[in-house]
């Protein structure tokens, strides 16, 4: 059960992001590992104690168990508690044209709200999803039945670098700054072009005074993502993408349609809510 809902939490995910579905399989494969290393603890346990009580009953004095290893004095201070707070504020909000290869002639809007290491994606009215870099836990949110689902963003991480790690190593990007420039909702933006054994086109504002390039980095940490590390490597906001295949065809386009710099808060609290 464990595995299927967090199968169904990246799965949402992924279709906010457009992500890929090894992602889904490699988590799925993460969670059902950790379910056998929980059954097979079980089994060896109730060896160990089998194998005890025969030892206490033919007289022979019982092994002493193992010393549990040190604890460490005080945890890292940059450990993330992986608990959720109970309200999250964003201070600026954008929205998303999405058009994908895949689906010629159709569309997508995505929002996304941005806070202090913390980024919140809608796809739909009734469904989001909240990325809480600094506490370590993603938020999946049924707006209509104030439900949510809360777990660690450690397995997330792991099952993309699994990914990652499947993918074999992948060249190292070359940037080039274009000189282009072009003015979208007006702001002054600037291009940027990516390479590595593909080709992405990005266009970077700074004029908006939002830097939402932290929090784009750590939301691809956990989260399946078609927009490059790279496009952030002067901070600003991204206000449009194009990204092509290995072949040179046109593979995804993002235009910003919105954007607001008026705050926000979302209270989990008033959510019932599922921690995994």
């Amino acid at each position: 059960m464990k595995a299927l809902l967090l199968a169904l939490i990246v799965s949402c995910l992924a279709s906010v992001g457009f992500g890929q579905q090894g992602l889904v399989k490699s988590i799925g494969n993460t969670a059902k590992e950790k379910a056998n290393a929980q059954d097979f603890n079980t089994t060896r346990n109730n060896k160990e104690r089998g194998n005890l009580m025969d030892v206490q009953k033919s007289g022979e004095a019982a092994p002493a168990p193992a010393s549990a290893p040190a604890e460490s004095a005080s945890p890292a201070e940059t450990e993330p508690s992986g608990d959720y707070q109970a309200s999250y504020t964003f201070t600026s909000s954008v929205s998303y044209k999405i058009e994908s290869a895949k689906n010629p002639g159709e569309s997508q809007v995505i929002d996304y709200d941005f806070g202090d290491q913390v980024i919140k994606m809608a796809a739909t009215p009734d469904m989001s999803s909240i990325i809480d870099s600094k506490n370590g836990v993603m938020i999946l949110l049924n707006n209509k039945e104030k439900t949510a689902m809360v777990m660690s963003t450690k397995a997330m991480e792991a099952a993309m670098k699994q990914q990652q790690m499947n993918q074999g190593n992948k060249p190292a990007a070359k940037i080039t700054k274009t000189g282009r420039t072009k003015t979208i909702l007006g702001y002054k933006c600037e291009e940027m072009l990516i390479e590595t054994d593909k080709k992405t086109e990005v266009w970077i504002t700074k004029d908006a005074g939002i830097d939402v390039s932290n929090t784009f980095a750590n939301m691809n940490k956990t989260s399946p993502s078609q927009i490059p590390n790279e496009a952030f490597t002067e901070g600003g906001m991204l206000m449009e993408m194009t990204g092509y295949d290995t072949a040179g065809k046109m593979e995804v386009h993002m235009l910003m349609t919105a954007l607001s710099k008026e705050s926000k808060t979302v209270n989990i609290g008033s959510y019932k809510i599922t921690k995994l």
